[in-house]
Parts: structure tokens; C-alpha cells; sequence
């Protein structure tokens, strides 16, 4: 049962990895890098999870599970990047598919991590619609940190502010499922994963077409 929440990033890397992204095999030492350091940062999360104790059948459950599926894994493996990599690639626009690639394997170690510590738990809700959230967030977030980046303090609060609401609109559809509000999961779930899938993906083709012509030797068409 578990087997797709196991499988769903690192294979959803290899499907956008063979779609998008101009160089695989940059992207894929990236995201070896990712696994890499995720398994320190998994280290922390296992340490801090237990102050994150699950609160059922109280609206806090979506808080919790804010900070315990999103607010964490991505704050811990944004620090694991600026300590492997850095931003200064980023902050002039380019490397966007080291970073994607980053930001997967890491969360692919976050994954396997989830999927054993709800072992056990029947509950479709940890086996699919939390791996298929957390898989859009990890094509969303990096265009967002990416944005964050560039435009430096203050203007860098506009996208993480973004990051965060839609961040707090997964975790809150999750936690839907286990207030009776079922409906309103998957009304919730279906957008957030719809929007943040379209928001990566969108990016990554616009990264795709600029190397595309930068290897023509000529300048890309402009965007509107």
C-alpha cells in the first residue's frame, strides 16, 4: 500500500526529468545531491516530528501537519541547498533544474520518511493524496524560492508568503480527510496539486525553450 508514496517523487523526477529538463545528466547528479543531503536534514525531522504530535479531530491537525510535512521538509532542505550549492546561480537566473532536481531527491528521502513513520495506518490519505501534494509542492516551492531569491528583502516576502498560504492550503486539505470533511479534502487537495503542478511544470518549460535557443545562439522569443 505504501509503495506509492515510496516511489511517487522519485519517479514523478524521472518522468518531469525526461519532459523538461535540457541537461539529464546535470539533473541528475543534482538529485543525487538531494538524496544525499536529505538524509541529514530526515535526521532533524525524525528529532523535531515528536514535538509535532498529530492532534485528531481538532482543526489544529492542519498546523501540525503544516510544520510537519511542509514547513519543515522544505525549511530543511532550503538550508541543505544553500549549504551544497548556494544561490548565487539562481539569483541570475539560471540552474533552475539543479534546483528542481535538488529539491525531488531530497524530498524523495522526506518521502520514504513519511511512508515509514505511517506504517501501518490503512488510511489512503498517507498512502496517495499526501505524496501527490507533497509532489506538486516539490515542483511549485522552487519556482517560488527562485522568485525569493531575486527580488532579495522585502520583495522576496510577496513569494514566500505565497509559498506559505498554499503550503497551509495542502496541509489543511489533508487534514480535511480526518474532520469528517471529506469533501472538502478533496476539493482542496485537487486545486492545491492542480495549481502548484501547473506553477513547476510551467516554469520548467520556460527554463527548457531558453536553453533551447541559447544552444541555437540566439536570443529567446519574449514572454508576455
Amino acid at each position: 500500500m505504501y509503495v506509492f508514496a515510496l516511489l511517487s517523487m522519485p519517479l514523478s523526477f524521472m518522468a518531469v526529468s525526461a519532459w523538461t529538463f535540457s541537461v539529464g545528466e546535470k539533473s541528475g547528479r543534482a538529485f543525487a545531491r538531494g538524496l544525499l543531503f536529505g538524509l541529514p536534514a530526515v535526521f532533524v525531522w525524525i528529532l523535531l516530528r515528536r514535538l509535532l504530535a498529530p492532534v485528531w479531530g481538532s482543526p489544529a491537525l492542519g498546523v501540525v501537519f503544516l510544520a510537519r510535512y511542509w514547513l519543515l521538509p522544505l525549511g530543511l532542505t532550503t538550508l541543505a541547498y544553500a549549504a551544497a550549492v548556494g544561490f548565487s546561480s539562481v539569483a541570475r537566473d539560471g540552474e533552475y533544474d539543479r534546483l528542481v532536481s535538488f529539491f525531488m531527491g531530497s524530498l524523495s528521502v522526506f518521502g520514504a520518511a513519511h511512508a515509514i513513520s505511517s506504517w501501518g495506518d490503512r488510511s489512503a490519505v498517507f498512502a496517495v493524496y499526501l505524496p501527490l501534494t507533497l509532489v506538486a509542492t516539490a515542483l511549485a516551492f522552487p519556482y517560488l524560492l527562485e522568485e525569493a531569491v531575486k527580488d532579495g528583502m522585502p520583495g522576496a516576502l510577496k513569494p514566500l508568503a505565497l509559498a506559505t498560504l498554499g503550503c497551509a492550503a495542502a496541509a489543511f486539505g489533508t487534514a480535511f480527510f480526518f474532520l469528517r470533511l471529506e469533501w472538502l479534502g478533496y476539493l482542496v487537495s485537487a486545486l492545491y496539486a492542480g495549481a502548484a503542478a501547473w506553477l513547476g511544470l510551467s516554469r520548467l518549460f520556460r527554463a527548457r525553450r531558453g536553453a533551447s535557443w541559447d544552444q541555437r545562439g540566439s536570443n529567446p522569443p519574449p514572454t508576455a
